[in-house]
């Protein structure tokens, strides 16, 4: 048999999950009776979300490596577009397309996500964010 125990890596990213899932929820309570945003708005929602996310990961998973941290954030991301965005708006295009279209826009948006966790990353360490946590 295989021991089966969770390396303490993988035990702080299940806690590291279970806080995100639970700030997740209470950004979602918070955002219930918005059904619809506009793409501008949901970049600005997310970028919001992002830096708010990154710093929690930072602050509780410091003795994670750079990429594990960046897996944390971008899965919460992914799963929060998921559980907030029902539907993005795209003023030029009909309903019946943006729906069709709405898989791309959100692969659009976790690759600038991605991006843009690199870059705050770097302003936050630059700036002394992350000094003092």
């Amino acid at each position: 048999m295989s021991d089966q125990t969770p390396s303490p890596s993988q035990e702080k990213k299940l806690l590291l999950n279970q806080e995100l899932d639970n700030l997740r929820a209470s950004l979602q309570t918070n955002l219930k009776d918005v059904k619809r945003y506009a793409i501008g708005e949901a970049w600005k929602i997310l970028q919001l979300v992002t830096a708010q996310v990154i710093q929690e990961v930072e602050k509780r998973g410091k003795d994670l490596a750079g990429q594990d941290k960046k897996e944390l954030v971008m899965n919460f991301i992914s799963n929060f577009y998921d559980s907030v965005f029902l539907v993005i708006d795209i003023p030029v295009l009909p309903n019946f397309i943006e729906s069709i279209l709405h898989s791309y826009v959100k692969k659009i948006l976790m690759i600038l996500v991605g991006a843009s966790i690199d870059a705050l990353v770097t302003t936050f360490r630059n700036a002394g964010v992350f000094s003092n946590n």
